[in-house]
């Protein structure tokens, strides 16, 4: 939902906000009006995050994998801000282990697991309880009285943007657990967005391909010709910059588009 034509300021909140994507996110929310929460596990980098933002900001420590955890983000955010009206589920790991499924460890499956697929849920699970306790928001109610079906009109209680990539449009071999995940994300957000799509509730994802993140530094560190070799196969001639998914991530969130939801946003320089 867009801040300016809102009759209130509008919050948002971001997952693994202290580095790449999320960074990049919370800093494009705050040069759109948005106050944001900005939470990631470790509390330093997040609070790294908040020192760039142009509005007001909060750091929050948290583990998405743990229900506890994900609940006092959700109630620390409120309590400071009063709302949650856009959440972006950005928090994801690539795991330590590149191996084929029959090698592949089972801590480090668990481990990707917990925070890639069980984090977004229970992220979305908290999230929306909140959202349902709010009133609709109606961003600018002359422009769209004529039009009472709209969902401008009806008003949005909130937005919510995950992150799943295009290792979940397509395979991603040696990486079976991060590429599961992603899949995964994109029919959580499919599910999620027919299920409370009447309750004024979006929700969709982005699909980023290679973007210039701590993530791809990791992977350029231990398999320098591999990352090469995909870095390179970009029609673009190069890499996603974090702050070019930021972008998509906040008009998915916005009332530029109120008709998407179950959508996932593919982001590939034409890959």
């Amino acid at each position: 939902m867009a801040a300016g034509g809102t009759t209130r300021k509008c919050v948002a909140l971001v997952t693994g906000g202290g580095s790449g994507i999320g960074r990049a996110a919370a800093v494009r929310f705050a040069e759109l009006g948005y106050t944001c929460a900005v939470a990631d596990r470790d509390l330093p980098s997040a609070r790294q995050t908040v020192d760039l933002l142009k509005t007001p900001g909060l750091a929050v420590q948290v583990d998405v994998g743990n229900s506890a955890s994900v609940q006092a983000m959700i109630q620390t955010t409120v309590e400071h801000f009063g709302q949650l009206d856009c959440a972006f589920n950005n928090a994801g790991i690539e795991g330590t282990a590149r191996a084929k499924i029959a090698d592949y460890p089972e801590d480090q499956f668990d481990s990707v697991i917990n925070v890639n697929l069980k984090g977004v849920w229970l992220c979305m699970k908290y999230e929306i309880a909140q959202m349902l306790k709010q009133e609709r928001i109606v961003s600018d109610p002359k422009k769209w009285a004529g039009k009472p079906d709209l969902c401008r009109f009806q008003g949005q209680r909130g937005s919510i943007v995950n992150t799943s990539s295009t290792a979940g449009l397509g395979l991603m071999p040696e990486f079976a657990p991060y590429c599961a995940t992603k899949w995964a994300i994109i029919g959580l957000t499919k599910t999620v967005a027919a299920e409370y799509a009447k309750e004024g509730i979006r929700v969709n994802a982005v699909c980023p391909a290679t973007t210039d993140t701590p993530m791809r530094d990791r992977f350029e560190a231990q398999w320098p010709d591999w990352q090469a070799k995909t870095d390179a196969s970009y029609p673009a001639g190069r890499v996603a910059t974090p702050e070019e998914v930021a972008e998509a991530v906040t008009w998915l969130c916005s009332d530029a588009c109120p008709f998407a939801t179950g959508e996932y946003l593919k982001i590939a320089g034409g890959r």
